[in-house]
């Protein structure tokens, strides 16, 4: 059964007339109004074929098709067989509250999709939309858009080349490359770009899937997945996330990421890891080329005769140098004053009023003229130096060009990671309060009354020991009458000298110095400072440095990583731990270090995990030469163990134990090789037999070599969660019954070196004689000697190896 044909009929008009033409009838029409279906078409004037079910239209061409549907255009063809309807020339189409214009429309009456193809643009309330091509769709309220296709909202300004858009929920999608610009913030210009997502115009919402990347200012965020809400300034990111700050310099990485706008917070969770770069001149590995060009220009310069016949002034030189440039500007300086002064006398001739205005515009301004003064100089200049003698060069200054340093710059990267990554901007002053309140959060406050336990009544007698009842009659102590008083002799102060004035003076102003130089480094307190939190398993790599905590503070007011709550480094083939660790960077590069309190250093020679190199200490103050640990202070109860070994065979030939105030100890080539002690130092030497075992360590002596980052990707948190397989066990029954073992992937672990530590016990060092140094003859005594520059006396180690007398 065919379907019923569907015809177009002339419901109503002005006037008709009907003609012939090529054998069909054609009917002229003015005013008419045509339907077909749920369509209405009316125009002024039309050709109406009823024959062919078509009809042309002309002038004021409305298409309606409901309340809320109508399409406006100057001219239109339409076929009622397929019902398109074919418009052009201010095109206009209205759907509630979106409005489509274009010059040429394809509307089909059936399917109600509208189709563009020579530019089009979509009006729906405050939202603007701009294409090439497009198609509407009526039923859904849906338009697609391709190519050239830009959104403009009151805030923000989308440019993809493809983008579908709804006019009903105003959310637009994308499904190429897409960039959305803030209009709104001038300041921090945030972009968002994105190959596939969705953005709520109406929210500001915008969701991204696919090479998503967020910018603000300096700042950018990016992810597999991106989420961002404009009006509450909220980003979410998950997978592959990678937050960087160019201002800063810092680079944060992990598997989800939060991003609030208000105080430029960003959290990231799931292995997160941060970036810092730090710089080194490689001094091996410089440009030859460069190199030998500078030095080939410094040659050239030696060789330029400075006395005699064959000298050459300055002025020769610069003739010699650049001739062209010299001439020129004389040239057009002339020139342009003999121009300047044409004009002049042509822009004071009355006879003209027009001629006189439009010359005196080409009369040499004021920057024209101090070029001409300029060149003038430069040449009265030159024929100065050029009138000198040939052999005269004592007036004439010689300048050497200096080589350019070509050395190379040698990049190494800090890696940071924790369990939670956090960061933001603060200004100083915020950041002062904050470090002020962490500091006082674990400070016990004293002072606050402790409430009294209440204590319940209780139904069965107590007995309460008698005792004397305590003294109360200092609670009246004038009760005998007023004391007399007692006579204070006063104390004659004798007048200061002349140089303990001076020297008081002196002290006033180095302490005023230190003080003002100390405020001038420091930044203002509106200064933006970028701070890094880790939260919890803290853990840093870099090439020659490897660190590990439970948590750390950063800030780049002062360029120093703080570790807390059992902190360790390695560096050097040295272990470093103690309470609290700060480590100051400065110009890119590692600069200093301190622990306290309880700082220990363990190191090891020779890969020999049985005999350790110890120092102890109350505080340690390190400095670093090349991102390398150069020298320690240790201060307070400094306590060393050193084991000294044959140059030839390096077996341990003896022990020394060591008690002072304050020790140096100089670093280079992963060993100790020079210890300085301050104050009233004891020392005690011998052979591995003569000390006990609990002497060869000191007290708090900690060595986790397992715990040593490897390498960047160790420090992930997800790296280490190694998988257990479970090993069948053996056919049979187990005779304990237990569980079957397991064992981590990889094989066997290696033997942890403190298992072979014994128990320690803490021993008090002798100030008497010690037998040890009688036994030994071939060690000479102890020596002692004055620091001219030190009130304290130092005492000489006797040790040979390493330790060299100072």
């Amino acid at each position: 059964m065919g379907q019923k044909k569907s015809i177009v009929n002339l419901i109503k008009s002005q006037s008709t007339t009907g003609i012939k033409l090529n054998g069909k009838d054609l009917l002229k029409v003015y005013q008419g109004t045509f339907k077909q279906d749920y369509s209405t078409l009316t125009s002024d004037s039309a050709y109406f074929y009823p024959q062919d079910n078509a009809f042309d239209a002309f002038g004021h061409v409305i298409i309606n098709q409901g309340d809320t549907l109508n399409i406006y255009s100057d001219k239109l063809n339409y076929n009622g067989n397929t019902k398109v309807a074919i418009l052009t020339d201010n095109v206009r189409m209205v759907d509630k509250d979106a409005t489509l214009t274009t010059n040429h429309l394809t509307y089909n009456t059936a399917t109600r999709i509208g189709t563009y193809t020579d530019g089009g643009k979509l009006v729906n309330k405050d939202n603007t939309l701009l294409s090439k091509n497009g198609y509407y769709f009526a039923y859904s309220r849906d338009s697609y858009f391709r190519y050239n296709v830009s959104l403009k909202t009151p805030d923000a300004l989308v440019k993809t080349d493809t983008m579908r858009y709804n006019t009903g929920t105003k959310i637009s999608y994308f499904y190429g490359p897409t960039d959305i610009y803030s209009t709104k913030n001038e300041k921090d210009k945030d972009t968002l770009y994105t190959e596939n997502g969705t953005y709520n115009t109406t929210t500001e919402q915008a969701a991204f899937g696919k090479n998503n990347l967020y910018h603000s200012g300096t700042r950018s965020l990016k992810g597999d997945s991106l989420f961002y809400d404009k009006i509450k300034g909220y980003g979410r990111a998950v997978k592959r996330v990678t937050f960087a700050d160019k201002e800063q310099k810092v680079t944060i990485k992990g598997e989800l990421g939060t991003y609030f706008k208000a105080d430029e917070r960003t959290i990231v969770t799931e292995d997160p890891y941060a970036i810092m770069v730090t710089e080194e001149k490689d001094t091996t590995k410089t440009d030859s080329a460069a190199r030998a060009d500078s030095v080939a220009k410094a040659d050239s310069l030696k060789k330029l005769p400075a006395k005699g016949k064959n000298a050459i002034t300055m002025a020769q030189l610069i003739r010699k140098t650049i001739p062209t440039s010299i001439d020129s500007l004389a040239t057009n300086s002339k020139n342009i004053q003999a121009k300047g002064d044409s004009l002049a006398k042509l822009a004071t001739n009355n006879n003209t009023k027009a001629k006189a205005d439009s010359l005196a515009k080409l009369v040499p301004n004021n920057s024209t003229r101090a070029k001409i003064a300029t060149a003038k100089k430069t040449i009265s200049d030159l024929k100065k130096q050029a009138a000198l003698k040939p052999g005269d060069t004592s007036k004439i200054t010689e300048k050497r060009i200096a080589p350019k340093d070509t050395s190379k710059v040698k990049l190494d990267s800090v890696y940071m990671s924790a369990d939670t990554i956090e960061t933001w901007i603060s200004t100083y002053k915020d950041q002062k309060i904050y470090q002020e309140k962490q500091r006082l959060a674990h400070v016990r406050d004293t002072s606050a009354k402790t409430k009294k336990p209440v204590v319940k009544e209780s139904k069965f007698l107590t007995a309460v020991q008698a005792g004397v009842k305590t003294d109360t009659s200092y609670m009246q102590r004038d009760y005998f009458g007023k004391p007399k008083p007692v006579a204070v002799k006063k104390k004659i102060v004798k007048p200061l000298s002349k140089k303990q004035l001076e020297l008081d003076s002196l002290n006033k102003k180095r302490v005023a110095d230190s003080i003002l130089t100390a405020k001038l480094a420091e930044p203002s307190d509106t200064a933006r400072m970028r701070i890094i939190i880790a939260h919890h398993h803290f853990k840093m790599f870099k090439s020659d440095l490897q660190a590990k905590s439970d948590s750390m503070f950063y800030s780049n007011s002062d360029s120093t990583i703080r570790c807390f709550v059992n902190p360790m480094m390695w560096t050097q083939g040295s272990q470093l731990s103690g309470d609290t660790i700060y480590l100051q960077m400065k110009h890119k590069k590692l600069d200093n270090m301190r622990m306290f309190p309880n700082a220990f250093i363990v190191n090891i020679e020779k890969d020999d995990s049985v005999h350790f190199n110890q120092l102890a200490g109350k505080r340690m103050r390190g400095y670093f030469k090349d991102d390398k640990l150069n020298r320690m202070y240790i201060e307070g109860n400094a306590e060393t163990i050193y084991f000294s070994r044959d140059s030839g065979k390096m077996t341990i030939s003896g022990m020394q134990r060591s008690l002072s105030s304050r020790i140096r100890v100089d670093f280079k080539d992963n060993k100790a090789t020079n210890l300085a002690f301050y104050t009233k130092p004891e020392n005690r030497y011998g052979p591995l037999d003569k000390f006990k075992e609990d002497d060869k360590i000191l007290k708090g002596f900690i060595w986790k070599p397992k715990d040593r980052p490897v390498s960047k990707e160790s420090i992930i948190p997800s790296y280490n969660k190694k998988k257990t397989v479970a090993v069948k066990p053996p056919p049979g029954k187990s005779k304990t019954g237990k569980a079957p073992l397991k064992k981590p992937i990889g094989g066997k672990t290696a033997k942890d070196s403190i298992a072979t530590v014994p128990p320690l016990k803490t021993t008090v060092l002798k100030t008497g004689k010690d037998s040890t140094q009688k036994t030994d003859t071939t060690k000479t005594p102890l020596k002692t000697w004055k620091d001219t520059t030190r009130k304290d006396t130092i005492k000489q180690s006797p040790v040979k190896n390493p330790i060299v007398n100072e």
